[in-house]
């Protein structure tokens, strides 16, 4: 049995969905196991080995028409049964499922892909989205692995690690990530407060690595005990970078999943969007600082531009010293441990 999962959002909600792709190994032996993705996420997951083929959709460009999209699912030669697994609600996705031709076909009811879907389940709105796309599995399986079973995912390789360990020689003490970037601005801390942790941090005997694209160089001014990789790593090396950390300090973004998937304790700070939408860090090794008394908050699904209210307060009133306190919660989760590498850690909560 070939199966088919078709997750074409954000790279952090890909991310989300390897879990799920390393149950279906567990669980059939015999399956082969396609992850249909965006170009980006597909360049990040090939070759990890918890799927056994990666499919880039270009829903934007090359596949966006039906010929387009034609043309792929025919590059893909595949033979025998198939089921397509749909946590991607759009409808581009679903055209892309339609053109399988899928005996089985599984996703929300509130899917685009419910019309021609042979099974479809309520969208859990409460529950994590890790989780969330578990259930996908249920209609398939007697039982479905829980979380804590299929973590930690292993999301980089040998060759990943030794290129940040020529960046980033070994480190007497703790190390901290910080990942000030986001797709979208008002899901950024300011870079302000970023630096002035940095400086914390370093002041308190903590070495400092920045994590992030090209736009968040020189956030973090140079000082002694921080290094700036930001724009010097790929998304795998970045992933590396985190394994090593002892604590990563994220806005909801990506690096976030980074650090969860591979038992990494994380901060992650939350603006305009909140825990309950299913993409704040899970287990143990998670804080979230946020001002819950906000009632603009939550604002948007995603994240926008600009805040509606011209004002950002969900994010510029969360303090430097709250960040801060978060990280020495997670390094002195446990005082014999305290500067053992982070998958030692089971609680922090």
């Amino acid at each position: 049995m070939t199966y088919f999962i078709l997750q074409t959002a954000f790279l952090g909600d890909v991310l989300l969905t390897l879990p799920m792709c390393s149950a279906i190994k567990r669980l059939d032996e015999n399956a082969r196991v396609v992850l249909v993705t965006t170009p980006v996420a597909a360049e990040f997951v090939r070759g990890l080995g918890m799927v056994d083929d990666v499919v880039a959709f270009d829903k934007r460009g090359v596949h966006r028409s039906a010929a387009g999209r034609r043309e792929l699912v025919a590059s893909l030669n595949i033979t025998g049964p198939k089921t397509a697994i749909v946590p991607h609600k759009s409808l581009r996705t679903m055209l892309l499922v339609k053109e399988l031709k899928a005996e089985r076909v599984v996703t929300y009811a509130d899917a685009a892909a419910r019309w021609i879907a042979t099974d479809t389940l309520p969208y859990p709105v409460h529950q994590h989205d890790v989780v969330r796309h578990l259930t996908l599995l249920e209609p398939l399986f007697d039982r479905v692995p829980s979380v804590a079973e299929l973590l930690p995912v292993s999301i980089c390789t040998e060759a990943d690690a030794a290129v940040v360990s020529a960046f980033l020689p070994e480190v007497s003490g703790p190390l901290v990530v910080l990942a000030p970037g986001s797709a979208w601005p008002t899901k950024q801390w300011p870079a302000e407060k970023f630096s002035a942790l940095a400086e914390m941090l370093v002041h308190s005997g903590i070495q400092v690595a920045v994590l992030g694209d090209a736009t968040t160089q020189g956030i973090v001014q140079g000082r002694a005990g921080v290094e700036d990789l930001s724009g010097r790593t790929t998304l795998r090396q970045a992933a590396a970078l985190i394994a090593r950390a002892n604590v990563v300090v994220s806005n909801d973004s990506a690096p976030v999943h980074l650090a969860s998937l591979q038992h990494v304790p994380v901060v992650a700070v939350f603006g305009p969007t909140v825990p309950e939408f299913g993409f704040a860090p899970f287990g143990p090794n998670g804080r979230v600082i946020e001002q819950k008394e906000l009632t603009c908050r939550p604002c948007s699904a995603h994240g926008t531009v600009t805040c509606p209210l011209g004002t950002h307060e969900c994010m510029t009133t969360i303090t430097v010293d709250a960040v801060f306190e978060g990280i020495l919660h997670l390094l002195h989760a446990h005082d014999e441990n305290r500067y053992a590498p982070s998958k030692t850690h089971t609680s922090g909560s």
